[in-house]
């Protein structure tokens, strides 16, 4: 182990960076040396932000400089360093899996699917192409015609796009089955008639975007293209992430693209809905970026809170390319962490990481 003076001045470093607590600690006091069942060691410390700030804990070992931005408590600080430890332990476990994880979920990535509701069995796709010109100064190649059992499909190709990225644009004369997307259409707590118009639908599109690049990029083509059928008068909504979009929803949340923002709300679905216990809060559609569901479940706060966070973090995991794991903490603040457990999900199919905020 280093000296103490050395570990100290590496801890006061740790903390002054921003992920952390963003600026110099009032005070950092070594305590104790502790020792964990395998026998590593961990050099446990106290910190307070300020003057009138109360002391946090933080740990230093091998496995590198820690903190969950929890209280210090003298009479359980040897107990909770050793728990310290062991979340640092697995975040480098994970870290070592991560590579072939990353692998498996490419596999999943970059295919999106939507289903765009219509008035009419009928789609004009050469007034299609040149609005889609028009509105992303992007040509599409002409169509290559695929005959289905159900459907003629259309295959476009965006001038100047990676090779191997392409989207299918396909007429079903009838509605979607089952009821399915009068079902969905219930979650969208954004729009009122969203039953309703769905219910008056009798046809439909379906449309595919698939790309061996970074889903980034299908995704935001996969925006571009439904914004742009969307502006057509002969579509009620887009049923895709397990609810319907209202059109007007899709066009101006698609319209970030204009601004070199990445389009998030036109591909991730951020549900709300009540249980017994409080508000659930969930994604719908990072699965389609190689990344796990997020759920908050049984919440006490605001709805709009919930959103908001569930926002935040999905726009840092997509954007940054973060995969997260079960037992790690995530920030809310530079003060507060929260832990984030896997498990089966409630309101999303499979497993899903719960937030516990």
């Amino acid at each position: 182990m280093k000296s103490v003076e050395e570990e100290t001045r590496n801890v006061t470093e740790w903390l002054e960076h921003p992920h952390e607590l963003g600026q110099e600690p009032y005070a950092v006091e070594y305590v104790k040396t502790v020792t964990d069942e395998e026998g590593a060691e961990c050099m446990i410390f106290k910190y307070k932000k300020d003057q009138m700030a109360p002391w946090f804990l933080a740990i230093s070992s091998e496995s590198g400089i820690f903190s969950h931005m929890e209280k210090y408590d003298s009479s359980t600080d040897e107990r909770d360093a050793i728990e310290l430890l062991g979340a640092l332990k697995q975040f480098w476990k994970n870290k070592a899996a991560e590579i072939e994880d990353r692998e498996e979920r490419a596999k999943k990535a970059g295919a999106f699917l939507a289903f765009v509701l219509l008035k009419e069995p009928q789609w004009d796709h050469e007034k299609f192409e040149k609005a889609f010109e028009a509105d992303w100064g992007t040509k599409l190649t002409s169509p290559e015609s695929k005959e289905g059992e159900n459907a003629t499909t259309l295959v476009y190709t965006p001038e100047g796009s990676d090779e191997g990225v392409f989207f299918a644009v396909g007429l079903v004369d009838r509605c979607v089955p089952n009821g399915e997307a009068e079902f969905h259409a219930q979650f969208n707590y954004m729009w009122a008639d969203a039953v309703s118009v769905t219910k008056t639908h009798q046809a439909h599109l379906i449309v595919t975007v698939m790309g061996k690049t970074d889903p980034r990029a299908s995704g935001t083509l996969f925006a571009r293209v439904l914004s742009t059928l969307c502006k057509c008068e002969n579509v009620l909504g887009v049923y895709f992430n397990d609810v319907v979009a209202e059109p007007r929803f899709m066009v101006a949340v698609s319209d970030l693209i204009r601004q070199d923002h990445f389009p998030l709300l036109s591909l991730v679905w951020f549900g709300l809905g009540r249980s017994g216990n409080g508000i659930n809060a969930y994604t719908c559609g990072l699965t389609k970026f190689g990344k796990d569901e997020l759920e908050i479940l049984d919440s006490d706060k605001d709805p709009g809170e919930l959103r908001g966070f569930l926002m935040n973090i999905a726009a840092y995991v997509v954007g940054e390319d973060v995969i997260l794991h079960d037992g790690e903490t995530i920030g809310v603040s530079n003060e507060q962490r929260v832990k984030i457990v896997r498990s089966e999900g409630v309101n999303v199919q499979g497993d899903s990481l719960k937030i516990l905020y």
